[in-house]
């Protein structure tokens, strides 16, 4: 017997740009674009919104939201530290860490309708989901790291 399972909606998945200090923070299996890659998928995907000859509320929002971040990349000398994650469900847990570090960028929908070449490689570009389990191993990894930290002798400067 085959258990039902609804398809998840592409615009419930979200990818986000994040910039230096917290683009270190993200993992580097979670990160779709780095450096220069970031800039000219920006610029592609502007001149796609930018190209369409209607334009909904919904376009006008996000055309906002790409000229904020666009003024964003502007001031950078250099593109080394700016990521692109990939595409996270919003219902995951660490939806919540990412969006914290950066800025929304769009939906997979949205996505797929500038570049549908990369709904071929839909699992290329969704972050892997993480189980409570892993995370929980990681976090007692890190109890004992600190466990040991506490229990090394200070040195103290004389």
């Amino acid at each position: 017997m085959m258990i039902y399972q609804p398809e998840v909606p592409d615009s419930r998945f979200q990818c986000f740009i994040i910039f230096e200090p917290a683009s270190a923070r993200i993992s580097p299996v979670d990160v779709m674009f780095r450096g220069v890659k970031v800039k000219e998928f920006y610029d592609q995907f502007l001149d796609y919104l930018l190209s369409q000859e209607k334009h909904e509320l919904k376009d006008q929002i996000l055309l906002n939201r790409l000229s904020k971040i666009g003024q964003m990349l502007e001031l950078l000398q250099h593109y080394d530290k700016v990521v692109v994650s990939k595409f996270f469900d919003r219902i995951w847990r660490r939806y919540s860490y990412i969006s914290h570090l950066g800025e929304h960028l769009f939906d997979m929908e949205t996505f797929f309708k500038c570049f549908p070449e990369y709904k071929k490689t839909k699992e290329d570009i969704v972050a892997q989901r993480r189980d409570e389990e892993d995370e929980f191993e990681i976090s007692d990894e890190e109890d004992q790291d600190q466990e040991q930290d506490s229990l090394a002798p200070v040195q103290e400067e004389a």
